[in-house]
């Protein structure tokens, strides 16, 4: 509009405004980016070196009972593993290879705790496997599982992955029969996830959850109740706008 009066005048403000509005989304896009890419070399600096000692111990196992071919096997994996979670150049990726990586840890652990700590992990869906996710997700899931829950258990312990969708969205579900959370300590692990004090901590769990809020729509997030296996049941909850 180029006449002058108030409706040019609105009309120029109104233009102005776009602009300004275009600056700030583009430059919040870019800072989103920017904690999402730090977020993730801080998780990928967690490496758990009770998980690396625990390798070693395995390895050394296999080396003295000269059990090739499991050794060959084992130190494969532990090199995609190890692969995997130091690479760094990409933030998103299919959720075929983040399922993928979060199966070849539960692989390794198998080999350590398989006489006393049952998996059930099907395959995932194909109609699931192009979805673009945060990289490394599930697998730090999973340790906690182990860690928190199940090492402990001297005998029918359970580990159990499933996955649900819905129209736009899925739930990839994490649960165990650790037993050792009640329903209160439950509700106050995920007010810390969801609402974190500035002086708190960023845990693994926390640092998921706003990796996965800052990628998906609203509702997305983790989500964390008693499993009916008598364990912690995690639910990580993705929606999404428009097509995947």
């Amino acid at each position: 509009h180029n006449k002058e009066g108030e409706f040019g005048y609105l009309y120029n403000r109104f233009n102005k405004m776009i602009g300004r509005l275009k600056v700030l989304i583009d430059r919040n896009y870019k800072q989103t980016l920017m904690v999402q890419k730090a977020e993730l070399k801080q998780l990928q600096s967690q490496i758990n070196p009770h998980f690396l000692y625990n390798s070693f111990f395995i390895l050394n196992s296999l080396a003295q009972t000269e059990d090739i071919e499991r050794l060959e096997k084992f130190t494969q994996m532990l090199g995609e593993y190890y692969k995997f979670i130091t690479r760094n150049e990409e933030n998103l990726i299919d959720l075929k290879s983040e399922i993928r990586h979060a199966r070849m840890y539960t692989d390794i652990q198998n080999m350590r705790f398989s006489r006393r700590i049952k998996v059930e992990f099907p395959e995932l869906p194909k109609e699931l496997e192009q979805i673009n996710v945060p990289k490394l997700f599930v697998q730090p899931i999973i340790e906690n599982a182990y860690k928190y829950s199940l090492e402990d258990k001297t005998e029918a312990g359970l580990l159990k992955v499933t996955f649900t969708s819905r129209e736009k969205e899925v739930d990839i579900i994490v649960e165990d029969n650790g037993g050792k959370l009640s329903d209160e300590d439950i509700k106050k692990l995920e007010e810390r996830i969801k609402h974190p004090k500035e002086s708190q901590e960023i845990t693994g769990l926390i640092n998921i959850h706003r990796r996965i809020v800052l990628t998906f729509a609203e509702g997305s997030g983790i989500y964390l109740s008693k499993s009916e296996l008598g364990g912690l049941k995690v639910t990580v909850r993705l929606v999404w706008k428009g097509d995947v």
